[in-house]
């Protein structure tokens, strides 16, 4: 006979012992808000380490880079990176009350306390014009005519006023690159809206000497040269053009006195500041002519023909660019971009093309063109990849 089944009750002690326990479903729960606990608490602690220790994206970036980029050719080369953690805080500021400047401000120390003080030029206004300088200079800046302009050195410790020369003109150009009366120090050219050019000693402020245009039409814009009068004093070369006028000329006058030593029509008004370009046949003039609206040319001529001539004829300027709707009317960038030790030239032009031309044979090395817009800046050089060659 088959066994039978037993039918024996099932107590709820033994059916509560059958079931699985809490702990079974609590601990997953226990051990997920912990590692949310401490995950939390991280963070915490990172924004807390870094309000306290600030420390710039960029560089865990460059460090993250660092350890899985590829080996890099160039590596050897020294890495260059931008500031990115600075704080500005103001040193010293100064109101100069009724005075307006265009000027771009040098830095140089010119009451020897090893601190470098800024020169800049400025002006007056256009009042000057209006109101009779007797008048415009006792009421409105208190000193005796001329006032319309001049240049003025403040302390780069404390920001007070060195030195203050006026003159009868708005100064828009300063260039300190030389020591002419040999007293240690850099002396400065300044230039007018009127034509003016004036060598300033830096040491006290005063002119070595003065040198006007006829007309307040004239504009006229220059630099320092080597000596070219045999004197062993630095010249000028500078660029002259009235502005009602359509002839320019290139100057150069002596760095002693200011007087005129050459004066060479070029035969179109010219707002370029005329640079000299060293190459192993000689020093040549490099400067541009035109204007916004007249077409123009970069060119260059030797120096000793100039120097040797009364009139430039065709074949001592050798045009290198012509554009025939502007003018080339900003300075060139002269470094050397091929290797081959002579500096080539690198110019914006007003129509938005900035182009390479050889300084060996001037032949144009490349060109780039930035279309239905205009530039009137110089081009910026600087190294912006590991090439070793300058970029702009």
């Amino acid at each position: 006979m088959a066994p039978r089944r037993k039918t024996g009750r099932h107590n709820i002690s033994t059916k509560i012992k059958n079931k699985p326990p809490c702990r079974a479903f609590c601990k997953p729960c226990c051990y997920f808000l912990a590692a949310l606990s401490v995950l939390i608490g991280l963070i915490i602690l990172v924004i807390i380490l870094v309000s306290i220790f600030p420390l710039p994206l960029d560089r865990i970036h460059n460090w993250i880079v660092s350890k899985f980029r590829a080996k890099d050719p160039y590596e050897s080369f020294i890495k260059l990176l931008p500031c990115s953690d600075y704080k500005i805080i103001d040193v010293w500021t100064v109101n100069l009350p009724k005075l307006t400047t265009d000027s771009p401000i040098i830095l140089l120390d010119v009451n020897n306390d090893g601190i470098e003080d800024a020169l800049f030029g400025f002006g007056t206004g256009d009042n000057y014009g209006i109101i009779p300088p007797d008048i415009f200079c006792s009421v409105f800046m208190r000193v005796s005519p001329p006032c319309e302009g001049g240049i003025l050195a403040l302390n780069g410790v404390t920001g007070e006023i060195l030195w203050r020369y006026w003159i009868n003109d708005t100064i828009y150009f300063i260039h300190c690159s030389k020591d002419i009366n040999k007293d240690g120090l850099n002396d400065c050219l300044i230039f007018g809206t009127k034509g003016t050019i004036t060598l300033i000693n830096t040491r006290n402020g005063t002119a070595l000497w003065n040198h006007h245009y006829k007309t307040q039409e004239d504009i006229v814009l220059g630099s320092f040269i080597p000596d070219q009068n045999n004197d062993t004093i630095d010249d000028i070369l500078a660029a002259h053009t009235n502005l009602l006028e359509d002839e320019g000329h290139i100057v150069i006058l002596s760095g002693k006195s200011g007087k005129i030593i050459l004066e060479i029509p070029i035969g179109a008004k010219i707002f370029y500041m005329p640079q000299i370009l060293h190459r192993p046949d000689g020093d040549y003039i490099l400067y541009g002519s035109g204007g916004p609206s007249t077409a123009g040319n970069l060119s260059v001529a030797m120096l000793k023909s100039y120097l040797s001539l009364t009139s430039p004829s065709s074949a001592d300027v050798i045009d290198i660019y012509h554009d025939p709707h502007n003018g080339v009317m900003i300075q060139s960038i002269l470094v050397d971009i091929t290797g081959d030790q002579i500096p080539d030239i690198i110019t914006a032009m007003y129509n938005s093309t900035i182009i390479a031309l050889n300084g060996q044979n001037f032949s144009k090395i490349w060109n780039f063109t930035i279309e239905n817009s205009r530039s009137n800046t110089v081009p910026i050089p600087g190294y912006f990849n590991n090439d070793n060659i300058t970029d702009f």
